[in-house]
């Protein structure tokens, strides 16, 4: 799901008619969970899943047609794991077939 679909479907879901506010709730959002990532460096929510900031080494990597080896640069990732409860409602748990 693309970005603008998202924003369309929490629009319609939430009954709002101003496309900016919407989008502005959903950047608001990320904006406190990479402020909490930087002063925790891991996130939990209930039943839902969890979000942590690790640290990625440099690595070795090789160009054939220049034959040549550079490193890449150290850097910061966000990984998330998906919970119990929402790898339940994606797999249709609970649901009659």
């Amino acid at each position: 799901m693309t970005e603008g679909k998202f924003i369309r479907f929490y629009k319609k879901r939430n009954k709002s008619k101003n496309h900016k506010e919407v989008k502005e709730k959903i950047d608001l959002f990320w904006k406190v969970l990479q402020k909490a990532l930087d002063e925790e460096n891991k996130i939990t929510f209930k039943n839902w899943g969890i979000f942590e900031q690790k640290e990625v080494r440099s690595r070795k990597i090789v160009i054939p047609k220049m034959d040549k080896v550079g490193y890449t640069k150290a850097k910061k990732k966000i990984r998330f794991k998906a919970g119990a409860g929402l790898q339940d409602i994606v797999n249709g748990a609970g649901t009659d077939e």
